[in-house]
Formats: C-alpha cells, sequence, structure tokens
C-alpha cells in the first residue's frame, strides 16, 4: 500500500480555509485526470468526496476508497442501482 503523507482534500482544504486559484486547479486537474482513467477502465467510483482523494507530501493526488465502485462490463448501458 503506497503512503499518502499529504493526508485527505478535506483536511487539507480545512486547514487552509481557501486556496489560491492555481492551486485549486491544478488540484481539480488532476482529480479529473484520474477519474478519466478510471472511466477508460470502465471503472465507476461512485463515492468521490474530499475524505476519499489522498495528497502525496508532493501534493499529488490519489483516488482511494473504491469500495462501493462498479465495473461496467457493457459501456454505455444505464444501471439501475
Amino acid at each position: 500500500m503506497e503512503v499518502c503523507g499529504g493526508g485527505d482534500l478535506l483536511t487539507y482544504v480545512r486547514k487552509r480555509r481557501k486556496l489560491r486559484e492555481d492551486i485549486s486547479c491544478h488540484i481539480f486537474r488532476q482529480i479529473i485526470t484520474a477519474l478519466m482513467y478510471c472511466h477508460s477502465k470502465n471503472v465507476l467510483h461512485r463515492d468521490i468526496k474530499l475524505d476519499n482523494i489522498l495528497l502525496t507530501s508532493q501534493g499529488t493526488v490519489k483516488i482511494c476508497d473504491f469500495g462501493v465502485s462498479k465495473l461496467i462490463l457493457k459501456p454505455r448501458e444505464p444501471m439501475f442501482e
């Protein structure tokens, strides 16, 4: 298991109360890229929230807690859950 020394995004935001625009854009871009990767592998996370986004000590975003994620076997078909 990989260590994420930066903690979760919720704690990061609470400590700073506000984020500069360039920092928030950088974090958001990483989150979107990570979700696009998951979707390219037909995985839906289904529980994206600040608690489930971790930061490494260098500030790289890692998505965690895939406990309620879903593997889509037939892309573009509606889900009924």
